[in-house]
């Protein structure tokens, strides 16, 4: 893969790239061996998955929890679906891998969602709350004017993550198309060093405002699990987006061999991985997420649900957008009428 440093060309792919590679034993290749044990993590994810989810959408008591918890736990089946097509596919898994990495931005919402839930689970008094939280300095002091500002930064973080996330997705998608995007290289002339950076680098920062709020909030979802919940997510997500930070590095350094060919390493065995990695995850959102807690005791915040009702309402996306469209709302700062709901913060109050 040698080419001239001063070229604004993209280098080519090794001469074996796009090659079957030759078998290992008797007709098994390596992509053949990679796909096998990869549709066998996704069975075995597939079916925690479903023992998992059944119970809750029986339960499904508290909707505006258990949506949450729903898309949460199934990342890591997503990241599994993705990567056992792309063990298959070599030549389109480049434009699936950022779909199942745009799911995960938007599960990481979904858990600052949950987490609100849990401290202000009535959107009407959620303004008053974070108006009467204390809000104290580095150095321990308490400052006048509550928390309420805190809280409405720490959601645009959150949702303007999502709208930067999807946005370098859509840029990511366009650049591969018309060879801009080069994941051959990782010099900074193409888009492909630049848009991996900025998806690890708003990845991490949304993880650390998540973190803060749980932290800060910590004592009001006592019973929740909400660490053990955070760690689980906030690993994976480190894990996968650190991977492909990784790999789109690898691609520039690799070329491969007769029997382990440049997309069996940089397609094939990242693939591999991530459905290993994946069903690790699921094992853990098993024991964390499970329904113990919705069998009793658990006040409705919503409507009566049959199963029937309960997985249309699980998919509905409708309160993420309402929260993309509140976190660009509440950048409005002019004070409220009376009478006028679409103030930033009365309207999140009607909406979500």
């Amino acid at each position: 893969m040698e080419f001239d440093s001063h070229s604004t060309a993209c280098p080519a792919k090794p001469a074996g790239a796009g090659e079957k590679g030759a078998a290992l034993i008797g007709s098994l290749t390596f992509q053949h061996l990679i796909s096998i044990i990869s549709w066998a993590c996704f069975a075995v994810s597939a079916i925690l998955w479903l023992v998992l989810i059944v119970p809750h959408l029986r339960q499904y008591k508290a909707p505006n929890e258990q949506r949450q918890i729903f898309r949460i736990v199934s990342t890591p089946l997503i990241f599994t679906i993705v990567a056992v097509i792309s063990t298959h596919t070599y030549d389109v898994a480049e434009y699936l891998e950022p779909l199942s990495n745009l799911y995960e931005g938007f599960a990481l919402a979904s858990l600052f969602l949950l987490y609100v839930q849990y401290v202000t689970p009535d959107a009407t008094t959620r303004d008053a709350f974070f108006q009467s939280l204390e809000k104290k300095s580095k150095k321990g002091s308490i400052t006048p004017g509550g928390s309420l500002r805190w809280f409405w930064n720490t959601w645009r973080t959150v949702f303007f993550y999502v709208v930067i996330y999807t946005a370098l997705v859509i840029i990511q998608e366009i650049t591969k198309a018309t060879g801009a995007y080069c994941s051959t290289s990782s010099k900074p002339r193409f888009a492909n060093i630049w848009i991996q950076a900025l998806e690890l680098g708003t990845t991490i920062w949304t993880i650390l405002a998540v973190v803060r709020f749980q932290r800060r909030l910590r004592e009001f979802m006592t019973g929740k699990r909400a660490v053990v919940k955070l760690v689980m997510f906030k690993l994976f997500v480190v894990v996968t987006t650190l991977q492909r930070f990784i790999f789109s590095i690898l691609r520039s350094k690799v070329t491969g061999s007769s029997k382990v060919t440049y997309d069996d390493i940089t397609i094939g065995l990242p693939a591999l991985l991530i459905c290993v990695e994946a069903l690790m995850f699921m094992v853990g959102n098993y024991l964390i997420f499970n329904v113990r807690e919705y069998r009793t005791g658990q006040e409705k915040d919503g409507p009566t649900y049959v199963v029937g009702k309960s997985l249309p309402d699980a998919l509905n996306p409708v309160d993420l957008l309402r929260a993309i469209a509140l976190a660009f709302g509440s950048l409005r700062t002019r004070k409220p009428v009376q009478g006028d709901i679409k103030h930033p913060f009365e309207y999140g109050c009607v909406i979500l």
